[in-house]
């Protein structure tokens, strides 16, 4: 059973987030706060946990961590974690200790073979509650051309992938979601432009989690591609979590984009936003909350490092804070880590998706933490060199201060 707790620690020679998870992070400051910020850092320490193994635990062979791990607190006090594929399942029980695998799938993909459908295969990325019974959903939504007969003549997954941001609500407290497709299908956030074949992976991608602004609006961050394969992060924003098509992405000045479905408007190459702070956060989105010891936003990912990235130039666990979730600090490196895109046979094992949980948050999202939350990732598996669906999903823990 998917219980956390001392006797599934693991030994200190498995870990993989690179050397040891050594819990070391530069100093940055943040150029756009009210006071000096001194010294933050954010430390791995202790041993990893598992959280969920697909060995053991998994319902089918596709029931694994395949986006961050987001979790909530339902109506009866229950806390659910979403294990996210293109068949969603998740994990409940009564704390993050003691978390068990349901295996009635709570959204199956609909795999309609129009792009302009924008209901191709999905994943439920990040999830927003007042009560626990009513939960809405981001979803990172995937059109596989190369799934569907002639949409794709190379065949190729990576090559024939067009994405948008797509809205879902579940009104059981989060035993079934049902795609919101009124209002243009339910789009909160799509690629300016139609579906092209083997162009390479485009459109907008991978919300992180849905955090409170101070104007009490919702804001999230999303991952952006457009046609010539300029990447960066979109910040976005809406009073009515409730309508797709109420969200607004930052102009440069202010929130005031709309996004617009481009099979009803006209194609733009354009990107549909405006790209926040690329030298500093490049294309993070895993992990967004609000930390209350830094009295910043907290935003951590897997990055590459950059000019103006603090910390050893390598390819690892990164984290930037911001005052205003569109400026934000140079990214600094926590700790080198393995990914599948740099992952050599024989090798370690690779992580992907982490993601900031803190089991003292007071959100029913888990959208705030505070010096010692858990940092969730998948670990990996490899079967004579090639990716597999054994993928567990660890936590362990940080420690954050300034």
């Amino acid at each position: 059973m998917a219980r956390v707790g001392i006797t599934r620690f693991l030994p200190v020679p498995v870990v993989v987030l690179a050397a040891l998870l050594f819990g070391f992070a530069g100093a940055s400051g943040d150029r756009v706060q009210v006071q000096p910020l001194a010294k933050p850092r954010v430390s791995i320490i202790g041993s990893p946990q598992v959280v969920f193994d697909w060995s053991r635990e998994a319902c089918v062979s596709g029931s694994y961590p395949d986006q961050p791990a987001r979790a909530f607190r339902d109506l009866r006090g229950h806390i659910q974690l979403l294990l996210s594929h293109y068949v969603n399942y998740r994990l409940i029980g009564s704390s993050l200790n003691d978390l068990r695998p349901d295996c009635r799938p709570v959204l199956s993909s609909p795999e309609d073979p129009r792009p302009s459908s924008f209901a191709d295969r999905e994943w439920i990325a990040s999830v927003f509650t007042r009560d626990g019974r009513n939960i809405w959903a981001l979803v990172h939504d995937e059109y596989q051309g190369n799934r569907h007969p002639g949409r794709c003549p190379s065949g190729s997954y990576y090559r024939c992938w067009y994405n948008a941001v797509t809205l879902a609500r579940s009104k059981d407290g989060g035993r079934t979601y049902e795609p919101a497709r009124r209002g243009s299908r339910g789009l909160v956030a799509a690629p300016s432009f139609r579906y092209r074949p083997d162009l390479g992976s485009r459109g907008v991608f991978a919300p992180s989690n849905i955090v409170r602004g101070s104007d009490g609006a919702s804001y999230a961050l999303v991952r952006v591609r457009d046609l010539s394969g300029r990447e960066g992060d979109c910040a976005m924003r809406t009073a009515h979590i409730s309508s797709p098509g109420a969200w607004r992405a930052w102009d440069g000045e202010g929130f005031e984009l709309r996004f617009h479905d481009p099979y009803r408007f006209p194609d733009r190459p354009r990107l549909p936003c405006e790209l926040i702070e690329p030298e500093a956060v490049a294309a993070m989105t895993e992990s967004l909350t609000y930390n209350r010891a830094l009295h910043r936003y907290l935003l951590v990912g897997l990055a590459l490092p950059g000019p103006s990235s603090v910390g050893s130039k390598v390819r690892g666990l990164y984290y930037s804070t911001s005052t205003d979730l569109v400026h934000w600090a140079p990214r600094t490196l926590i700790a080198p880590a393995v990914t599948n895109h740099s992952h050599r046979c024989g090798g370690p094992s690779a992580i992907a998706y982490p993601s900031v949980i803190d089991p003292a948050s007071s959100s029913k999202t888990f959208a705030t933490s505070g010096r010692r939350p858990f940092l969730y990732y998948t670990l990996l598996h490899y079967d004579r060199c090639h990716l597999t669906a054994n993928r567990d999903l660890m936590r362990v823990r940080l420690e954050i201060g300034r």
